[in-house]
């Protein structure tokens, strides 16, 4: 067919041909094949695609399907080639890729659930270390008792006759110091107690 006969039965098939959508095929088990500038299997090679490369439908004419590559270049392709799904090799590339990134995320997380579990331990151990000093921590020594002494009434008839002798003063300051001695013994029997170590000394 020559030349100008080619041209013209392209023109004719013009007509038949069929805008399909966006659409996209894989090149099927096939090691490598040519994509042709034109129909004729005589047309030139413009590019050769490997398997599992995708590429894009721009039309359809009975057995042959004209595609575009991810760069742009575009060439016809016999259909037989090309097949709607990934080949199963590059399916089953993707699947143990896909299986080595999910064991990668999982190992991370793991690495992260330990390092979590180690700082939650950690504060554990400086809070019981924290409790154990507060227990070990002696309780602060009793102040001793302080007793005010309130000055005598004044009555009329002391201030006039001098100086006169009362019994219930006496017995009042006899209490008083009755008090500030068992005061005194008792501040002393727990000053004695802690230095021994908690014994009583009788006193």
């Amino acid at each position: 067919m020559t030349g100008s006969l080619r041209v013209v039965a392209m023109l004719a098939m013009l007509g038949v041909f069929s805008a399909v959508q966006a659409e996209t095929v894989y090149v099927a088990e096939r090691i490598r094949i040519g994509l042709r500038a034109e129909m004729d299997e005589a047309s030139p090679v413009v590019k050769t695609v490997e398997t599992g490369a995708a590429l894009e439908v721009v039309e359809r004419l009975e057995k042959l399907v004209r595609v575009r590559d991810s760069q742009g270049t575009e060439g016809w392709i016999e259909a037989r080639y090309l097949s709607p799904e990934p080949p199963a090799r590059l399916q089953l590339t993707r699947l143990q890729e896909d299986l080595a990134k999910s064991r990668t995320q999982a190992a991370e997380a793991q690495a992260q659930l330990k390092k979590a579990q180690s700082a939650l331990a950690e504060q554990a151990e400086k809070i019981k270390e924290l409790e154990k000093n507060a227990a070990d921590r002696p309780a602060p020594a009793p102040a001793a008792p302080v007793v005010i002494k309130a000055p005598p009434p004044v009555t009329p008839d002391a201030a006039n006759t001098g100086f006169s002798f009362s019994y219930p003063w006496l017995g009042i300051s006899f209490a008083m110091l009755v008090i500030g001695f068992a005061a005194g013994v008792r501040w002393l029997r727990e000053s004695i107690r802690k230095r021994s170590g908690g014994m009583y000394l009788r006193v």
